[in-house]
C-alpha cells in the first residue's frame, strides 16, 4: 500500500448516510405509530352534550355572581333574576340527563360532568423512544468505527494495524543507548550491556566510545573475544591494521561463531594487500556459516574494489602514531621514543572536593584544537583519579591519527561514573587554552562549575 496514495472516503461515507437514514426510518416508524395508537384512545363527545355541559357552567357562575352583587338590587329584582337563573338552569340539567351523560352537582365543572375513559397503558410509545435511542447510538458507534479505520496511517505505522517488523520501525537508535546506559547505572560491571553499546557506537563509528567500553570489558576480562573484535576496529580505525588483524585472530580462536569477526579479518587482510589471506579467511567462514556464504562473498568483493588505496595510504605513512597505545587487559605496551609533539603536565583537585571524590570517579585528559569549542577531541587519555595525576597527550593518543595542530585546547574532567559519553553539570572541570605543541608543566586545577 502507497502511503501517499489518497484515502478513499465515498465507501465510509455511504455507509455512515445508510446508517443514518436506517435509523430515522425507525424513529419516525415507531413514533408515528405511537402517535396514531395514542389519537384512538381519545373518546369523542357529541357537540350537544358539550354545549348543554357548557351552558350550565355559564348558568352556574351567573347565580354566583347574582348572589356577589345582590346589594345592587331590590329583593324584588334579585327574586326575579334568581328565579329566572334557578328555571334555565334547570331545564339545561333535564336536558343534559336526556342524552345520557348525567347531571353534574350544581358547582361541578364541564370536566366533571365529562369523563374520558382512561387510556391503555401507551407501551408502543415507549417501544418507539427505545427503538430511536438504539438507532442514535449505532450511528454513533458507527461514525467512530469509520473514523477509526478511514483516518490517516501514520508515519512508519502498520498498513493492516498489527505490530510492525521492519527496520524502520524498530526502536530508535537513542532510545536503545539509553536504556543500556540505565541498565549499566544499575550495574557497572554488566559486560553484556557493555559490548552491546560498543555495537551501537561502532554504526555510529563513535570510536573513542568503542575503546572506552571495549576497554573496561577487557579490564576485567582479558580474553573477551567480543571486546577484542571490537578493538581490532578501533585499531584499523588508527591505521594499525596489523594490530587488529592480530586481535582478530584470538578473537575466533576463542570464540569460532562470530561471523562479524570473519568479515572484519578478511578486511584487514584486504587492507594489508594479502588477498590470498582474505579468500582464504571467507572460505572458512562460508563453510561454518553457509547460510551467510553469499553476504561473506559480496562483502570480499567489495572489500577488494574499495580498500586498496587505503592500504596504500596507511603504509605511505611510513610512521605509526598509535605504537604505543596498549590493548586494555594485555599489559602496558612499550614507552614512545623521544621526540614527537606531545604536551604534559600535572592535574589537581580542589582541596575542597576531595571529601566527595568517588571510588568509580576517573580522570579523563583531553586534546581539541584551540578555539574548537567542543567538537570532538584530536587526544584523549583515561588516567585513574590520584591526585596530583600527571598527564602527557602526544600523537600516539590521537584515536584517528591525526597529527597534533601547533595550538591546543586543554581539558581534564572528574567524570562521577567513568563514562566519558556522559557528562553531568557536576563533574569538576578544568581548561587551558592556546596551549602551545611542545609544553611541559602544564598545571589544571579541577573545580566545580
Amino acid at each position: 500500500m502507497n502511503p501517499k496514495a489518497p484515502i478513499e472516503w465515498l465507501p465510509a461515507i455511504s455507509i455512515l448516510a445508510a446508517g443514518l437514514v436506517f435509523g430515522a426510518v425507525l424513529v419516525w416508524r415507531f413514533v408515528f405509530s405511537a402517535s396514531r395508537a395514542a389519537a384512538k384512545t381519545v373518546p369523542t363527545v357529541p357537540a350537544d352534550v358539550r354545549d348543554l355541559a357548557g351552558k350550565t357552567d355559564v348558568l352556574i357562575a351567573q347565580l354566583r355572581e347574582l348572589e356577589d352583587t345582590a346589594v345592587k338590587r331590590t329583593p324584588e329584582q334579585l327574586a326575579r333574576e334568581r328565579y329566572a337563573l334557578e328555571l334555565e338552569a334547570a331545564h339545561t340539567l333535564l336536558a343534559l340527563e336526556k342524552t345520557g351523560a348525567g347531571a353534574a352537582p350544581p358547582a361541578a365543572p364541564i370536566a366533571a360532568v365529562i369523563k374520558p375513559a382512561a387510556p391503555a397503558p401507551d407501551r408502543a410509545s415507549l417501544r418507539g423512544f427505545l427503538w430511536g435511542v438504539g438507532s442514535a447510538m449505532g450511528g454513533v458507534l458507527l461514525v467512530l468505527l469509520v473514523y477509526q479505520s478511514a483516518k490517516p496511517r501514520e508515519p512508519g505505522g502498520s498498513v493492516t494495524g498489527e505490530l510492525p517488523a521492519t527496520a524502520e520501525q524498530a526502536p530508535s537508535a537513542d532510545g536503545e543507548e539509553a536504556e543500556i546506559k540505565a541498565a549499566l547505572a544499575r550495574d557497572p560491571n554488566d559486560a553484556e550491556a557493555r559490548l552491546a553499546l560498543a555495537h551501537l557506537y561502532i554504526d555510529r563509528q563513535n570510536w573513542m566510545g568503542v575503546w572506552t567500553e571495549t576497554g573496561k570489558v577487557l579490564e576485567r576480562a582479558p580474553g573477551n573475544p567480543r571486546a577484542l573484535a571490537y578493538q581490532s576496529l578501533v585499531r584499523m580505525a588508527m591505521g594499525q591494521v596489523d594490530v587488529g588483524v592480530n586481535l582478530l585472530k584470538k578473537a575466533i580462536a576463542s570464540d569460532p561463531d562470530m561471523p562479524e569477526a570473519y568479515a572484519w579479518l578478511a578486511l584487514g587482510y584486504v587492507r594489508l594487500g594479502r588477498t590470498r589471506d582474505a579468500d582464504t579467511t571467507i572460505a572458512s567462514a562460508s563453510k561454518r556459516f553457509p547460510d551467510r556464504a553469499e553476504d561473506f562473498r559480496r562483502y570480499l568483493a567489495e572489500a577488494k574494489e574499495n580498500e586498496p588505496a587505503v592500504a596504500r595510504a596507511s603504509t605511505a605513512s611510513g610512521k605509526d602514531p598509535h605504537a604505543t597505545v596498549p590493548t586494555p587487559g594485555e599489559g602496558p605496551a612499550p614507552r614512545a621514543a623521544s621526540g614527537g609533539r606531545r604536551v604534559s603536565g600535572v592535574v589537581d583537585l580542589d582541596p575542597s572536593l576531595r571529601s566527595a571524590l568517588s571510588p568509580s570517579a576517573v580522570l579523563f585528559v583531553f586534546a581539541r584544537p584551540a578555539n574548537g569549542g567542543e567538537g570532538p577531541p584530536v587526544a584523549a587519555k583515561r588516567l585513574a583519579a590520584n591526585f596530583p595525576a600527571s598527564f602527557e597527550l602526544s600523537e600516539a593518543d590521537s584515536m584517528m591519527g591525526q597529527p597534533f595542530p601547533d595550538r591546543l585546547l586543554i581539558e581534564a574532567r572528574l567524570d562521577s561514573d567513568g563514562d566519558p559519553t556522559t557528562r553531568p553539570p557536576t563533574d569538576p572541570k578544568a581548561r587551558l587554552e592556546g596551549v602551545k605543541v611542545g609544553a611541559t608543566g602544564l598545571r589544571l586545577i579541577l573545580r566545580r562549575p
